[in-house]
């Protein structure tokens, strides 16, 4: 009887979903509380009726998790069923593929040329690219590495890298508030800014967590303290895990050094690390450790952590002059290694010397010649790639 009223249902979540939702939003099926009450009285009915017959007392009653039946989104091609969790920034929520180690982004058709076309050159800079699927509004959504997939506790910080995010395939108005947003947070002095952190801390077992508009507020001698809170753990700076970051970023140095590639705007580099260090207990925890003894041991969990350093947001990006190279980017990245050292060394946040460009009018303003703003040919292919 159960299979037959799931199967009614199942029906009846279909009708449901040929309404049109709302545009561009992810639809996620909720039985109503009439269904999951009735299902569970049936559920119920049915254990106590196996029970006595297997001669036990009909008051036992060991309830099972309700199997609810969620509908595939035809739409999108894939299961939705929940948000990122380890989403920190950005303006578009990434949806978690149950089981498959991808997140599913929705995305501008300049985003999906790169990551069709452009990304691979990038690898292992960038996530992996497992296709595209187009949402129901007609827009396309990429499918993408889970980079925390794996990791117990991932914590995880996303910096935008630039001194200009007013990208000239904005409209003068966007243009005109992305440069002011600019000018009045760490985007325009230092080429980088903070647009989300979440870290584990051991002790309480819960997660620290700072957003985008906390990341705005942040002025020019307060970025360096902000970035050390990604590393304090509650008991003590992973300064060993700063070093390790440095090393990843020397390969995106050296590619953004190089004249020619890409024009990046509004781009992110994502760092993750895995926060959980085991089981600290007894003797094991840093309070009851001497000072040499507590560093020892941190120095021996940051050498054994996982880290990972990613570009992404590639919403903005546009080919180069052979000659021509970003410095936009690239001053902001120098910036944010110089800090990532500074941590590194044990030095004072707020000792940590980098460049400002806050008068540097040349990385304010690019205007990109009318080659650069073309469309790649490959650009309208890869929109008709997009399956539904």
């Amino acid at each position: 009887m159960v299979a037959d009223s799931l199967a009614v249902h199942e029906i009846r979540m279909k009708m449901d979903y040929e309404q049109t939702p709302r545009k561009g939003s992810v639809v996620l099926y909720v039985p109503s509380p009439e269904f999951i009450l009735q299902e569970e009285q049936r559920s119920k009915a049915g254990e106590q009726e196996a029970s006595s017959r297997r001669g036990e007392a009909s008051d036992v009653f060991h309830q099972q998790p309700l199997a609810i039946p969620f509908p595939r989104l035809t739409w999108c091609g894939i299961d939705h069923t929940e948000p990122f969790a380890h989403q920190v920034g950005g303006t578009r929520c990434l949806r978690q593929l149950p089981g498959k180690f991808m997140v599913a982004k929705p995305c501008s058709e300049r985003e999906l040329w790169f990551y069709a076309c452009e990304a691979a050159k990038l690898e292992p800079l960038a996530p992996l690219y497992h296709g595209s699927k187009r949402m129901q509004d007609g827009k396309p959504a990429v499918l993408l590495q889970d980079l925390t997939s794996g990791l117990k506790c991932p914590c995880v910080l996303d910096i935008k890298m630039g001194v200009c995010t007013a990208s000239p395939d904005r409209t003068p108005q966007k243009q005109a508030s992305f440069a002011a947003k600019d000018k009045i947070t760490t985007t325009g002095s230092i080429g980088a800014r903070v647009c989300g952190l979440r870290v584990y801390q051991v002790k309480s077992g819960q997660f620290k967590m700072k957003n985008k508009h906390w990341g705005k507020s942040i002025q020019f001698g307060q970025f360096a303290p902000a970035i050390e809170k990604f590393f304090n753990n509650g008991l003590r700076i992973r300064r060993g895990l700063a070093s390790k970051f440095l090393e990843k970023l020397q390969p995106i140095l050296r590619m953004m050094e190089q004249k020619g590639g890409f024009r990046f705007y509004s781009s992110s580099i994502l760092f993750i690390y895995e926060g959980w260090e085991g089981q600290r207990d007894g003797p094991e925890d840093e309070e009851g450790m001497t000072a040499e003894e507590a560093a020892v041991r941190g120095a021996q969990l940051d050498m054994a952590a996982d880290v990972d350093v990613r570009m992404i947001d590639f919403a903005h990006v546009f080919p180069m002059a052979p000659d021509d190279r970003d410095e936009s980017y690239l001053s902001g990245l120098r910036n944010l290694m110089a800090v990532l050292q500074g941590i590194a060394d044990g030095e004072e946040p707020a000792a940590i010397r980098m460049l400002d460009h806050t008068h540097d009018a040349a990385l304010h303003v690019r205007n990109l010649s009318d080659t650069e703003m073309a469309l790649p040919p490959a650009f309208a292919q890869a929109a008709a790639d997009v399956t539904s």
